[in-house]
């Protein structure tokens, strides 16, 4: 039997940091990651874990020399284009690389996961977690669990950002659907 009807189809956004490389250390990194679509510098972040605790050395990306004398985080001053050669020097440990914008912002890569939703562009009050009453721009009910508080949820091109859920159970406890209200 089906209650509801969830006719529309929408994307939960997921965004996360454009990583190059995770990893411990090599002489010659081999990137993990995609080129970046725009112009990009390198944040260069190491760290020490299990039996890989050497931090004092230099990484180099392309002709940029990073010297590390603890762990820690460094960016590169140089506009990149392409993918660059990397390569370590005297290190031992974990080394993270994600591309950031020449403003210094992480460049954010956008994971979708699609969703049947029953849209409805209609304002609506509730009260948010200060006990403020709030007005919502439009609501969606959704059969999934996993959006919450400030998901993104992407419908015809418009990005909704979530900002109450409720969520409706049977008597047993089980979640039917939640409301999310942006």
């Amino acid at each position: 039997m089906q209650l509801l009807n969830f006719p529309h189809d929408a994307s939960l956004v997921t965004k996360s940091d454009h990583v190059l490389y995770d990893n411990v250390s090599a002489t010659t990194l081999t990137l993990t990651g995609d080129l970046p679509s725009v112009a990009f510098r390198c944040r260069v972040t190491i760290s020490s874990v299990t039996d890989h605790i050497d931090v004092a050395g230099s990484v180099t990306v392309g002709t940029e020399i990073l010297t590390f004398v603890a762990a820690g985080t460094k960016t590169t001053t140089i506009s990149l284009s392409a993918l660059p050669t990397i390569t370590t020097s005297n290190l031992d440990c974990n080394i993270l690389i994600i591309a950031v914008g020449v403003n210094g912002q992480p460049i954010q890569d956008e994971t979708l996961t699609t969703l049947k939703i029953r849209f409805e562009p209609t304002s609506k009050m509730y009260q948010n977690v200060a006990g403020t009453w709030t007005q919502s721009t439009a609501y969606c009910m959704v059969v999934s669990s996993t959006p919450g508080i400030n998901s993104v949820i992407r419908y015809n091109s418009t990005d909704y950002t979530t900002r109450q859920v409720e969520a409706f159970t049977w008597l047993d406890g089980t979640e039917v659907y939640r409301i999310l209200y942006f």
